[in-house]
């Protein structure tokens, strides 16, 4: 992009009430394409957001070292203080880059030299579309794997960008972090349906009145059943058996024959009739009957994107 050009795209950006850090950032791009749902905003975190952000994590290492855990080949940390993140995440409201107090939960992970996260699909029936992720510390690489046909798309996070993910990118391709290189800081915030660890805006969905403790309840009840999983197991002898490696996660969905039946039509059957079963068994006591039709009118709008055209294009030029 010319120099003009980037000129009058931050004119018109300041004129539709963006923020003037928005243009010291680098210009957002989709590596994919926009249909794909990945956008990467690079230099977006810029020298004030790093300096909170690391007195959040420091303020959790020295205040609640007792709450990291180590999972899945990184460290999750307790949730940062709301003000090491605030400024940030109002600014990327300001810019129309996430809607407005729609965001309203945080994970903060910390990956040292060699660590990494396995490919997963975030829970689909507790978290809603559009996820925005800080990155700080490291560059590092980002895997999607389409998970019916395991297409596998790389793209590389530069230190002090913020990505989002949102339509396919969020529901229907495993994302993962390869091993990294040097240290990296990762702060992820979603919108829960309920409030939760990590929640730091008021929940407005119907379960908005669920003490905290019976939302834990429910949530611990839902994931104990893989409600909103995408349920693949694949262990350790299966993967050596298969002389598959770790991160080799498209070699393995293309074995496993269930996935390529999943569709998250399928996904939603499942999970209304295991949280159904919880209610008649009065492990749960919650209606989520809004749930089951919001998700369903948006799925189906969804369900074309289980055929990927980056797979197509990429079978054309084999």
């Amino acid at each position: 992009m010319s120099i003009t050009s980037r000129f009058m795209g931050g004119v018109r950006h300041l004129l539709k009430g963006g923020s003037m850090k928005y243009l010291a950032a680098g210009e957002p791009y989709c590596p994919f394409g926009e249909e794909f749902g990945l956008t990467i905003l690079p230099e977006y975190i810029l020298e004030d957001d790093a300096t909170n952000l690391r007195k959040g994590y420091v303020d959790v290492y020295t205040r609640a070292s007792d709450r990291i855990i180590l999972n899945d080949g990184r460290f999750q940390l307790p949730p940062l203080p709301p003000g090491s993140f605030t400024p940030l995440l109002e600014r990327l409201e300001q810019d129309n880059v996430v809607p407005k107090n729609w965001l309203n939960n945080q994970t903060a992970n910390l990956y040292e030299p060699g660590d990494f996260i396995r490919a997963h699909i975030d829970n689909l029936f507790v978290y809603d579309d559009i996820f925005a992720v800080c990155s700080l510390g490291s560059n590092c690489l980002l895997r999607f794997v389409h998970v019916q046909n395991g297409e596998e798309l790389d793209v590389m996070v530069p230190d002090r960008s913020v990505y989002i993910m949102s339509g396919p990118a969020r529901y229907v391709y495993f994302h993962m972090v390869l091993p990294v290189e040097a240290q990296r800081f990762s702060l992820v915030f979603r919108r829960s349906i309920m409030e939760s660890d990590g929640g730091f805006r008021p929940v407005t969905t119907p379960l908005k009145e669920v003490m905290p403790y019976r939302a834990t309840q429910i949530l611990n009840a839902l994931y104990s059943k893989q409600v909103g999983g995408v349920r693949v197991t694949v262990d350790d002898d299966f993967l050596e058996s298969a002389d598959i490696g770790a991160f080799d996660t498209s070699r393995w969905v293309k074995r496993l024959h269930p996935l390529r039946d999943w569709s998250l039509l399928r996904q939603l059957d499942e999970d209304e009739a295991r949280v159904e079963e919880m209610r008649e068994k009065r492990f749960i006591d919650v209606d989520f009957s809004w749930r089951y039709r919001e998700l369903r009118s948006y799925y189906k709008a969804m369900e074309e994107s289980l055929v990927s055209p980056h797979a197509a294009h990429v079978a054309t030029q084999a």
